[in-house]
């Protein structure tokens, strides 16, 4: 699928100021929302979570972190709700967790619950002024209702204590314009390619400077496919007498030893991973890439981000089609993001330590 934005120069699909009749300190945050992993990242320190949320039906004796209930606010629709969001949820109910990647809208339905998990990981506020800048694989689709299941006042319970949070939601721009922000300063932007790979998709991007002239993705090269491929390969199943639990296999992945939990110390699922990398690269990166070879030859940078840029095995064959992996490329999103919350809350009062 193809889609043009009409961006302006600083990549952003819309904008809302907060209001100045009522000044408040804002704190700014980038709060990219991932398939696979949320991450929040300010001068409070970065957090990621793992975009999972279990739903709880009665109030928890424990306050892990994670743990978030719904009192009351803007979002009617979770008054009353609770819920763990991220590792701590897996843990509570491995099977019963709902993933944002399951669901074509699961980051709009899941995003603030992501959030408010999130912030449980930060020194408790009675009261938190936010300027978020987030961003969205589709924004001409989900880009309104991201901003609407975010902005507004909510007054919740994290870890046993209360807060109010009120969300001004400074810009949403499309996946990969904060990668953009965050590193065009270092490489070429006259007219860069930048791919996002992603757990969910893989994104391609061209920007002329941090103007977004082109935009294509692809549900097959995401991190996901790869993981299932994996989970439900022949070797795997004997090993384990069934398809394997897709959360161990992403965790064993990103570790990189290929371990399987803690109680299999004896096997791992290095010989799985290295048969299913080849045939997920060619049918859903090679393939995605091709799609846009048309623009390589002209391109003064090709930049790599995102989770998928970190797999193993992966650096090489993005070396080969000369595409840059910067440091941390999972954070570039996000980083960028900082920065347009950043400016955003500078032109209020804004809360210098956070």
């Amino acid at each position: 699928m193809t889609t043009k934005n009409d961006l302006n120069p600083a990549g952003t699909i819309s904008q809302n100021q907060p209001d100045s009749a009522t000044p408040r300190h804002y704190t700014p945050i980038g709060l990219d929302v991932g398939n696979g992993a949320i991450k929040l990242y300010s001068g409070m320190g970065e957090v990621l979570l793992e975009s999972y949320t279990l739903y709880q039906s009665e109030r928890a004796t424990y306050s892990n972190q994670g743990y978030a209930e719904y009192i009351d606010g803007d979002r009617k629709d979770l008054a009353g709700k609770i819920w763990i969001g991220g590792i701590n949820a897996y843990y509570a109910s491995p099977t019963a967790i709902t993933r944002t990647v399951d669901t074509k809208d699961g980051k709009v339905s899941q995003c603030l619950q992501l959030l408010v998990s999130a912030m449980s990981h930060y020194p408790h506020r009675s009261e938190w002024n936010l300027m978020i800048a987030c961003s969205i694989h589709d924004g001409q689709t989900f880009g309104k209702q991201v901003r609407e299941a975010l902005q507004g006042s909510h007054h919740v319970r994290m870890r046993g204590k209360e807060s109010q949070i009120n969300i001004v939601v400074s810009h949403v721009v499309e996946e990969g314009t904060g990668a953009a922000i965050a590193i065009h300063q270092q490489h070429d932007f006259s007219n860069a390619l930048v791919i996002d790979l992603g757990h969910g998709t893989g994104i391609a991007s061209a920007f002329n400077g941090l103007h977004l002239s082109y935009r294509e993705y692809s549900l097959e090269s995401g991190v996901e496919s790869l993981i299932h491929a994996v989970a439900n390969s022949e070797s795997v199943r004997k090993a384990l007498l069934k398809p394997a639990d897709k959360h161990l296999i992403r965790a064993g992945i990103e570790k990189g030893d290929f371990s399987y939990g803690t109680q299999n110390p004896d096997w791992n699922f290095k010989d799985a991973y290295v048969a299913a990398f080849p045939d997920w690269f060619n049918r859903g990166l090679a393939q995605f890439v091709k799609t846009i070879e048309v623009r390589v030859p002209a391109a003064s940078c090709m930049v790599a981000i995102g989770g998928g840029a970190l797999l193993p095995g992966i650096s090489g064959a993005l070396k080969k089609k000369n595409f840059i992996v910067p440091k941390n490329p999972r954070w570039m999103n996000a980083q960028g993001l900082y920065q347009l919350a950043l400016r955003a809350s500078s032109k209020t009062e804004v809360d210098l330590c956070a």
